[in-house]
């Protein structure tokens, strides 16, 4: 039987959301018997400017930060039209190719905007198909190139948008966004493990996979001083704000923790979520139709999904203390709120999102190598 040859998934670290995504595809490219190899372009190919670029993502809501951010996101999003692109399809390049050299693949998944991989294709010794999983609800023009095979896409308004860039309808698939295997399936109530108890409201506050969560003391001591909710602080991987958490926040309703590695368990416990708008976290939230609130999203693509999410009714978010702490009691205690919210978060959600993109990767793959061969 022929060996097939394996898949190059390219991502970069910049957010959980992008890795998870390019983890999620590998495991379905697995199920269906492909070796698959996933490899952070930037972060090997620039080891020094990404941990510069780590610094600079984890300052995100920081006074100096966010408007950092925003030039940048605003910024070359007109420049893109005028030769950023160029620029960009030629960054990791030299990685790259030893990458093709080392691993051989027959394809090229990415989930981050890499563009050397496209633009090695004008080269027939690499001509290798390169797929593109755009990994928000938004879309910039740094994720087009010419030269990419095919976009997925999370909803119909990220696809009305790459239409307005000009990519050929034939190639974009409303997929949804992959996520992890284990959000397809429901799990016991266990509130023992995260040391909880069934008789209060659970109120949980994420921050994404670096746990940037905006003014968090005012939030939790309001929260805190009402007993029947017990409240659950997501952290991840921000070691800073874990140990000043657990040193200054003593309340015994209030929960601390870091990296939650099976977070769906806990998603079954909790009745409201109150996030930053990373399009992953919202879709896994979306699985378990959870009631969100979002924080004031930082500029760029955080605040194009917040926009998406509220325009169709399936988030709330504030504009102050007290504004906060009424939409947690609605999301808590008046059915009507809850029920919508639950209902319309639950429509943006599309199931199995992963292994219908590796399917129709791999459909389109076949179908090429047979029109290939009947012309030979």
């Amino acid at each position: 039987m022929r060996q097939e040859k394996p898949v190059l998934i390219l991502t970069a670290h910049f957010g959980e959301g992008h890795i998870q995504a390019a983890e999620t595809l590998a495991d379905a490219f697995e199920q269906q018997g492909r070796n698959s190899y996933i490899c952070d372009l930037y972060g090997e190919a620039y080891p020094a400017v990404h941990s510069l670029a780590q610094h600079l993502l984890k300052k995100g809501y920081s006074r100096f930060g966010t408007p950092f951010y925003k030039a940048f996101y605003y910024g070359t999003d007109k420049l893109s039209s005028k030769g950023l692109s160029y620029f960009y399809q030629h960054l990791g390049k030299k990685r790259l190719l030893r990458l093709i050299e080392t691993y051989l693949p027959s394809l090229i998944v990415t989930t981050f905007p890499l563009h050397a991989a496209p633009y090695l294709r004008l080269r027939p010794s690499f001509n290798i198909p390169t797929y593109t999983v755009i990994t928000d609800y938004c879309a910039h023009p740094l994720w087009i190139h010419p030269m990419i095979e095919k976009y997925y896409v999370a909803s119909e308004h990220v696809k009305r948008t790459l239409l307005l860039y000009g990519v050929d309808h034939k190639k974009i698939v409303v997929s949804g966004l992959p996520i992890r295997s284990t959000f397809q399936h429901r799990y016991e109530m266990d509130y023992k493990e995260f040391g909880l108890s069934p008789a209060r409201k659970t109120v949980t506050l994420m921050g994404g996979g670096l746990g940037l969560i905006p003014n968090i003391g005012p939030i939790l001591t309001s929260l805190a001083r009402n007993h029947d909710l017990q409240i659950v602080v997501v952290c991840g991987r921000n070691d800073q704000l874990f140990s000043r958490l657990k040193t200054f926040v003593t309340f015994p309703n209030v929960h601390i923790y870091g990296y939650v590695s099976r977070i769906e368990k806990l998603y079954s416990l909790t009745d409201c979520l109150v996030t930053k708008s990373g399009a992953l976290s919202l879709t896994e939230a979306a699985s378990y139709k959870l009631p969100i609130i979002l924080f004031k999203p930082a500029p760029g693509q955080e605040n194009e999904n917040a926009n998406y999410f509220l325009q169709r009714g399936a988030a709330l978010t504030y504009t102050s203390n007290k504004d906060f702490k009424e939409n947690i009691y609605r999301c808590l205690y008046d059915k009507n709120i809850r029920d919508s919210l639950s209902k319309n978060v639950y429509s943006v959600y599309k199931d199995h999102a992963g292994p219908f993109i590796i399917g129709d990767i791999l459909l389109h793959e076949q179908k090429k190598s047979y029109a290939i061969e009947r012309r030979m």
